[in-house]
């Protein structure tokens, strides 16, 4: 399992077309497709909202216990809850700053749509962003980005929110690295690295369903 601790890596991930074009020469990450045989599939019975995700990852529906919610997703809204996160079991690039990558579910009961889609515009800081549209698997999600900085960039945020039966659901693909790689004799992860991260998050993203009833 890998530390939150340490915090996630890279640059500003990209959407979903102009990432997969960046990635196009790079290596392609050990991902299995969304959504295959050996996944596990997690449905909250309470909201009625499902998502698939690979079977060697870490799974939980404790907050703090592999991540901490609110350093990954600081624009969640305060009556947001944490619902499950899943984690990537190993450091796919073990040489790089490279720390842990998590697919967030949080819900916030008795929101609206344009509260739900300004969560993922961004935190109240600097310019304000309108969030894009974007349509991952069966859905339409109000889309944007979040990072943090510190010496480096530590966590980068991919925010994806829906409204649906009066609340908002929200999705983090949240990458997190360390800095002063050249300190500890790793090298900074790259931006085709980051891609390949988000990718597998994604494919859990494509995966998402809400109950018919």
């Amino acid at each position: 399992m890998l530390a939150h601790a340490q915090a996630v890596a890279g640059g500003k991930p990209l959407a979903k077309a102009s990432l997969e074009a960046r990635a196009a020469g790079a290596p392609k990450a050990a991902a299995p497709s969304s959504g295959g045989d050996d996944w596990k599939t997690f449905r909250d019975p309470v909201f009625k909202v499902s998502f698939r995700y690979p079977a060697d990852w870490v799974f939980t529906r404790r907050d703090r216990e592999i991540s901490t919610f609110r350093l990954d997703a600081r624009t969640a809204a305060r009556t947001t809850v944490m619902r499950a996160v899943a984690s990537v079991p190993e450091n796919p690039f073990p040489a790089s700053t490279f720390s842990g990558a998590y697919f967030y579910l949080s819900v916030t009961p008795r929101s609206t749509d344009a509260l739900c889609a300004s969560q993922a515009a961004g935190p109240d800081v600097g310019p304000v962003r309108r969030p894009e549209v974007s349509q991952v698997g069966e859905l339409s999600f109000a889309h944007g980005h979040d990072e943090q900085h510190q010496i480096c960039t530590t966590v980068r945020d991919e925010v994806y929110t829906v409204f649906h039966r009066g609340a908002c659901y929200r999705f983090d693909l949240a990458a997190n690295n360390f800095c002063g790689g050249a300190v500890s004799g790793v090298k900074d992860i790259t931006q085709e690295e980051l891609n390949q991260v988000f990718q597998r998050l994604q494919g859990i993203l494509e995966t998402v369903r809400f109950d018919s009833k």
